[in-house]
């Protein structure tokens, strides 16, 4: 995307507890967030800057509220952000969540989180475990498939169109695999299930000649109901 505005006016190292506290921020922090992001800070330090924006004088927070609560007494790196109400407002409610919407590569994350050393402090290292132990057992549930399907690569003329069937049970599913020749891999989530593909032309061979060339059966019509007869008092 060209043409981006940088709206960074500065880097500013201010005391944190000079800085305004926003308030209209919604994020609240329960003592276990707490413990763990000071830990952090105490270990490493800081090294991602907080977000403000000048207001009346004095920088009003957009981001970084737990860290300057914590670092109330350091000088903190504070990005000076050239924002109006409604930019800021907008920021302030979509700054964390659009963060919060990445995926996880799984295997990448397991490779790093095993060269970690587990920190003392029981949040960090409660969430360090979880993560693990989730991690490896989405890892063995769900193995990452790689292979390509054979017998299914596009050709330079031709482009995919779908029939799709519907199996609502596992004996219509198993059923419908038998007889198309495909292996009923059972790998189920909730209410929604697996699926496999199969080429029209193996379909097609599969399937009496007949069956696509059945006449629409007539629409018999409806007998209308005999007319009252008046009987007369």
């Amino acid at each position: 995307m060209a043409g981006l505005r940088d709206r960074i006016v500065e880097l500013r190292r201010v005391k944190a507890r000079d800085l305004r506290v926003n308030p209209k921020n919604w994020r609240l922090h329960p003592e276990g967030q707490r413990s763990a992001v000071g830990e952090m800070l105490s270990s490493i330090g800081f090294v991602g800057a907080l977000a403000a924006r000048e207001v009346d004088g004095e920088l009003e927070l957009l981001d970084g509220h737990l860290r300057a609560d914590i670092a109330a007494d350091s000088e903190v790196p504070v990005l000076v952000l050239d924002l109006d109400d409604d930019e800021a407002d907008k920021m302030l409610a979509t700054f964390d969540p659009l963060a919060g919407l990445a995926l996880v590569d799984g295997v990448k994350l397991d490779e790093l989180l095993q060269g970690i050393t587990l920190d003392e402090n029981a949040e960090i290292r409660k969430m360090l475990t979880d993560l693990h132990v989730k991690l490896v057992a989405e890892i063995k549930d769900k193995p990452e498939v790689t292979h390509e399907v054979e017998g299914m690569a596009l050709q330079p003329h031709e482009h995919y169109d779908y029939l799709v069937v519907l199996a609502t049970t596992t004996q219509e599913w198993n059923v419908l695999c038998d007889r198309l020749g495909l292996e009923p891999v059972a790998r189920r989530h909730g209410r929604m299930g697996t699926c496999r593909a199969i080429r029209a032309t193996k379909l097609l061979d599969l399937m009496p000649a007949n069956e696509g060339a059945r006449k629409a059966k007539p629409v018999e019509p409806v007998a209308k109901p005999p007319a009252r007869r008046r009987v007369r008092a």
